[in-house]
């Protein structure tokens, strides 16, 4: 593997960076809002350390140019770490000032708490991004390129093994109107109690350069992978999920009927058929309701029978307060800032969340998942987990932020085996590194132009992840809409008008070419592909363009112009996989706009084949109708 650039470096107290701008300086360190003074000694084996306050840190070399931040109690009573700033450089730490005008930046969502993702002129608001949101696990700067300056970009990110804290990076600007010059931070979020003694650590923090911010993306995903170690991945699930066109008024006669569709439609492709939100008694009593009088085991023998796999969603951590558990239990439950038990309304009623710092509640949770296995399932859709990180106080105060959710999925790993397909849904991604299978890589999907638009943008941060820390779950793969099924599309529902940043359940149903851009886009992932129309009211149209997408591309389409689109979104996706590289171009505007693709630029010759069609595309149309997109096959020895 490509060697990293060592562009950090701890000297004299401080960590200092080397820019592509032709910048080094030394970063402040900061312990819960202090700044550290030092001195720094070293330890003999080329750590540095210092005593701060009650704290002794240790900075230490993790190999591929990362560098690790080690902090230790040295009291004699507990004390609580808040925040961790690495370092903070601020804009004028760098005698060549950054110009926030000259730059784009990758913003990256750490979880459903944060999904937004996607890239913006630093400092500046998009239809999908805030002006200054802070970024999780990396971000990445690239310069623009003039006739003055080249283009030069930099990443900065985490790496594992992974600590105990979020990690966070924030660009700091030098005006309130973000319009200046403009700096950056690397902090770690702790929010535990260190006992006396007791050391914890930050994950490693590498910086990469180069001329390209989507090559620097490339490189730092191969080094989580080469640095993970983990078992070999699974092959991309695919199958269907009932939540999209039932919600929760799935029976097991919809299912039923879902399973012999699919299967007669795509056959052996088709393997995954899962139960989503509404199979359950009341959110924290996982046993079957009315609906379901033959109970689990039976369906997923009837599914298994069939060569199917059998799937079950689940909310863990959550509790009705109207659930008897939530009354016989009243001490396993995350609390407020006051001490009170949390309590947040949903769409599914009043719910407490489980605290997972008790060990009670480890088994409890690990008895849910036990029986689940033990009735059948093979795949399992773990959702709603990074509810909790909105409670403030738990039992056991020595239990991180991150390791929340980690505590969690351990158990339930434990629970089901290493033989089960384990999907995160929402937990943040340093929470849950080696433990699943899958992660959701977007928000949630319905059939509405407006979900399109934001999970573009997820899926343009997220190609890096694929197949190199799990498979990514760009949720359902639906392409209902009058021109493709039947009549009713989705649930009766106030309609409302779609705005400039999208919106949810705005606008009308898919028409065709919006179905077949967002089918395309599902197809760029590589990763899961669970299908959740109602098979049986879809028409040829509708069947034909899951077909095509039905199994996954070996590898993820890159998103070659992330940084240098017109638009918000990137335009020119390209996967290249062992037979052929396909090509996906969008158009994500409302207007009509020019076709953005030069196939010399990236070293694709000869007469592409139509993604949909199989037909040649002699010459590509000079311009795109909008909201929509175009597939290219290029055979291998045409590249």
């Amino acid at each position: 593997m490509e060697r990293n650039d060592a562009c950090l470096r701890f000297r004299e107290g401080a960590l200092a960076i080397d820019t592509p701008w032709g910048c080094a300086q030394d970063g402040v360190l900061l312990v819960n809002g202090e700044p550290v003074r030092g001195p720094w000694d070293s330890d003999g084996r080329g750590t540095a350390v210092c005593t701060h306050g009650i704290w002794r840190l240790s900075v230490r070399d993790a190999g591929d140019g990362a560098l690790q931040l080690m902090i230790a109690n040295e009291d004699a009573e507990p004390a609580r770490l808040r925040t961790v700033y690495f370092a903070r450089w601020t804009p004028d730490s760098f005698p060549t000032r950054l110009d926030a005008a000259a730059f784009r930046e990758l913003c990256h969502g750490g979880s459903f708490r944060n999904m937004a993702t996607g890239v913006r002129c630093v400092g500046r608001k998009t239809t999908l991004l805030e002006a200054d949101s802070p970024s999780n696990v990396l971000i990445v700067y690239e310069r623009e390129e003039t006739p003055e300056t080249p283009k030069a970009a930099l990443l900065l990110g985490v790496v594992p093994p992974l600590g105990e804290a979020f990690s966070e990076f924030a660009t700091l600007h030098s005006a309130p109107h973000l319009e200046g010059t403009f700096g950056f931070e690397v902090r770690h979020v702790f929010e535990c109690l260190v006992e006396p003694g007791a050391e914890v650590s930050t994950s490693p923090v590498v910086a990469l350069a180069g001329p390209s911010g989507v090559d620097l993306m490339d490189r730092y995903g191969a080094l989580w992978q080469a640095r993970l170690g983990r078992r070999a991945m699974r092959a991309p699930m695919v199958g269907w999920n009932s939540w999209d066109f039932y919600s929760g008024a799935v029976t097991r006669k919809a299912l039923d009927e879902n399973l012999a569709t699919g299967q007669r439609l795509f056959g052996e492709a088709f393997r995954l058929i899962c139960i989503d939100e509404g199979w359950e008694s009341q959110w924290g009593d996982w046993r079957p309701n009315v609906k379901f009088p033959e109970g689990l085991a039976d369906f997923c023998r009837h599914v298994k029978e069939r060569g199917g796999m059998p799937g079950v969603w689940t909310a863990p951590l959550l509790v009705n307060m109207y659930n008897p558990l939530f009354l016989a239990h009243p001490d396993w439950f995350a609390r407020d800032a006051a001490s009170q038990v949390k309590i947040d309304s949903y769409s599914y009623g009043p719910m407490a969340y489980l605290d997972v710092t008790f060990p009670e509640v480890i088994e409890h949770v690990k008895g849910v998942f036990a029986t689940l296995r033990e009735a059948g399932f093979e795949y399992f859709k773990v959702d709603f987990c990074q509810c909790i990180l909105g409670a403030d106080r738990f039992g056991d105060g020595r239990v991180s932020r991150l390791a929340l959710n980690r505590r969690a999925f351990t158990a339930i790993r434990e629970a089901i085996g290493e033989d089960a397909y384990l999907l995160s849904c929402g937990a943040p991604y340093e929470s849950v590194v080696g433990l699943v299978d899958g992660v959701r890589t977007s928000g949630d999907i319905h059939i509405y132009w407006g979900h399109v638009l934001v999970n573009a943008g997820a899926f343009s941060g997220r190609w890096w992840m694929q197949g190199r820390l799990w498979n990514g779950d760009p949720d359902f793969a639906v392409v209902r809409g009058p021109d493709t099924a039947e009549p009713p599309y989705a649930r009766e529902r106030v309609v409302k008008p779609l705005g400039l940043g999208g919106g949810w359940m705005c606008g009308r149903e898919f028409n065709k070419a919006e179905a077949r851009t967002y089918a395309l886009l599902i197809h760029c992932t590589g990763g899961d592909v669970v299908l959740g129309d109602s098979l049986a009211r879809l028409n040829p149209a509708g069947i034909e363009m899951l077909r095509r997408i039905l199994t996954p591309r070996s590898a993820a389409a890159v998103p070659v112009d992330l940084f240098e689109s017109e638009q918000d979104l990137p335009r020119i996706w390209i996967s290249k996989g062992a037979d052929d590289t396909l090509v996906a171009l969008f158009n994500w505007s409302d207007k009509t706009a020019h076709t953005p693709f030069e196939p010399e630029r990236y070293g694709l010759a000869g007469t592409p084949r139509d993604f949909w069609t199989g037909q040649p595309v002699v010459a590509l149309p000079g311009r795109m109708p909008r909201r929509s997109s175009i597939g290219l096959l290029y055979e291998c020895n045409a590249r």
